[in-house]
């Protein structure tokens, strides 16, 4: 991937709670979601939701593995006008790249994360890169524990051509038009991020 922004991420001070993450002061993952779901990029009904999640705490799987929060990145290529997406092996279903955020992690941690781990490409956000859109999963028809996703999408420009896919993740991937991903993709929250994307980004 071309992009590559070599800024320092955040770290906890020694001693801090878990799921605090560091800006010009501190602020929980807790805070961070409140803040972005004030954002146009959720429904009122998702931001509800949000907010009743959040009362409960134990945002992350580690801490309750039936419900948390995660984030996605969709990889896409302005001038082909393609975006990535892989046929994900414990799903079974085409979907944009992304993961369950850990403990300690804020969004963008686990953003970067993901991208070392699927696409084997090392990048830095500036800490005010933001999703642009918040969706929720509820996942009705699997054996894993996992039955409600709060999904915090981030959009990726690249062309991709220094990505090392993991193929423990995927049984295959593709660089897609937005029609041609439509025609693989049922999932209905892969499907608001490909409408959004294409709005937002591939628009003349």
């Amino acid at each position: 991937m071309t992009v590559n922004h070599d800024i320092a991420g955040s770290n906890p001070a020694p001693g801090a709670k878990q799921n605090f993450v560091w800006y010009n002061g501190f602020m929980t993952l807790t805070e961070e979601i409140k803040n972005l779901i004030e954002f146009p990029i959720c429904s009122d009904e998702v931001k509800q939701r949000i907010l009743t999640r959040l009362k409960q705490g134990n945002l992350t799987r580690e801490e309750n593995p039936v419900s948390h929060f995660c984030a996605y990145f969709l990889p896409y290529d302005p001038k082909a006008k393609k975006i990535f997406i892989g046929h994900h092996k414990k799903s079974g279903l085409w979907l944009s790249p992304g993961g369950h955020i850990d403990r300690g992690e804020n969004l963008l941690n686990t953003v970067e994360r993901e991208i070392k781990e699927e696409l084997g490409i090392t990048m830095r956000f500036p800490q005010n890169k933001q999703p642009e859109l918040i969706t929720i999963t509820d996942i009705k028809h699997d054996v894993r524990p996992c039955k409600e996703h709060f999904d915090f999408w981030f959009f990726i420009e690249t062309d991709g051509h220094d990505s090392k896919v993991d193929y423990a993740e995927y049984h295959e991937v593709h660089w897609v038009t937005v029609a041609e991903a439509r025609q693989l993709i049922i999932d209905k929250q892969n499907l608001l991020a490909l409408e959004k994307i294409e709005n937002s980004h591939f628009r003349l």
